[in-house]
């Protein structure tokens, strides 16, 4: 054997050598404190190689496919354990057709996203169901959008799209979580995607794409555990514990993607240090979405105390309330139960609930999973909310919930 490094050799050592310093973030001043912690981050970035793998490695914006973004075993910025997600990369100078026959869903919104020049991503354009002109067909709702720099004639549905490295992102809320989608329970919409532009097929591969690939794949992991870690220590700003303060106005995430953080004490670091630490970057690259809202608090939690969120139902499409660890990942939700959304929670006759947050359940009418981590986010999700959701949020004893919550 020759002790010559090939070219493609040296991009896949490049990306090797790379790898590791992504993970020095996993125990970096807002990384792991722990060592169940430290084990979740580097499975998480083992989840992302992944992820990049399909999303960005493999992203051929001239002949672009829908891929699957989150899966049960793939979760990073916040994903919901009820809705699918479906990613395409397209070319800004190209126009596109989407052709979209929805299922089931209680909510569906196609996104066109686009970096600036400072590499600053914002939502370009995008449709929410109700203003798609879908036409019937037995029963189903078929739509064809166009994705394009100018609207073609007589098209009824049209994305703008402009900006740098576009893509488009869909949006398939469903009232039950997505295994029950995977296993025939809901019908996903039927999507596809194809360039309009005469395109020829992809170029034989070659080094030059290779090490291009493994760069994006490699950005993408930096830029998706930045966005998982800072907003996790932004909402660390609001932190409940026992006999702590409860805060009753969360770290907050509006519709329109602005961040309003409410003066706290994270654990280590002042506001203005915990700022110094984050890519401004990381709220616009968690990819807000339209008509979604985001209120949460961080947690620590010991083994016979509990996480009480108490609010009152408000006139929405969608709200739910998720348990996310220390990198906004979901809970594993095929074997525990880390979410509720508003047509699951038991409500009170006035329309309030008590959702329960801890370990084991503890006998009570609504009750998410932390899966027995000792700190990590508390999330609501309101989509079309009419009035805000503000919920107050507090850690009691087990041994404290009232009668009249358990069952």
């Amino acid at each position: 054997m020759s002790d010559k490094i090939t070219p493609s050799q040296a991009a896949w050592n490049r990306f090797a050598d790379q790898l590791k310093e992504v993970g020095e973030k996993i125990v970096g001043p807002i990384g792991a404190r722990s060592p169940r912690e430290r084990a979740d981050g580097f499975r998480y970035l083992a989840s992302l190689i992944a992820a990049g793998q399909e999303l960005e490695m493999e992203a051929d914006r001239a002949h672009p496919v829908l891929a699957r973004a989150f899966t049960p075993l793939r979760s990073f910025v916040g994903d919901g354990p009820d809705t699918l997600y479906h990613d395409a990369k397209l070319d800004e100078s190209l126009s596109y057709e989407l052709t979209v026959r929805r299922g089931d869903d209680i909510f569906f919104s196609i996104v066109v996203y686009a970096s600036d020049d400072e590499g600053m991503r914002f939502m370009v354009s995008f449709l929410i169901d109700k203003d798609i002109a879908f036409e019937e067909d037995g029963g189903d709702q078929l739509a064809t959008i166009h994705i394009s720099r100018e609207r073609p004639e007589g098209a009824k549905n049209w994305l703008k799209l402009e900006g740098q490295q576009p893509f488009i992102m869909t949006r398939q809320y469903f009232p039950e979580c997505v295994i029950n989608v995977d296993q025939g329970k809901y019908r996903p919409a039927i999507m596809n995607i194809r360039c309009t532009d005469e395109m020829p097929p992809p170029a034989e591969y070659s080094v030059v794409d290779l090490s291009a690939g493994l760069d994006r794949l490699v950005a993408f992991m930096h830029d998706t555990v930045d966005a998982g870690l800072g907003v996790s220590a932004i909402v660390g700003m609001s932190m409940i514990e026992y006999e702590g303060n409860a805060h009753s106005r969360p770290t907050r995430i509006g519709a329109d993607g602005r961040l309003a953080v409410d003066e706290g004490e994270h654990e280590e670091y002042t506001p203005d240090e915990v700022f110094e630490m984050i890519d401004p970057k990381v709220v616009a690259n968690n990819l807000p979405g339209p008509g979604i809202g985001y209120s949460g608090v961080s947690f620590k939690l010991a083994d016979d105390e509990v996480i009480v969120i108490e609010g009152k139902d408000v006139p929405c499409r969608y709200w739910s309330c998720q348990v996310f660890d220390h990198y906004l990942q979901s809970g594993d939700y095929r074997h525990h139960p880390v979410a509720l959304n508003n047509r699951q929670t038991v409500y009170d006759d006035d329309g309030s609930f008590r959702i329960y947050a801890c370990g084991e359940n503890p006998g009570v009418k609504n009750w998410i999973s932390t899966e027995g981590r000792r700190r990590g986010q508390i999330v609501l999700r309101t989509l079309l909310a009419e009035t805000d959701l503000l919920p107050e949020m507090r850690v009691i004893k087990i041994a404290d919930i009232p009668k009249r919550d358990r069952v």
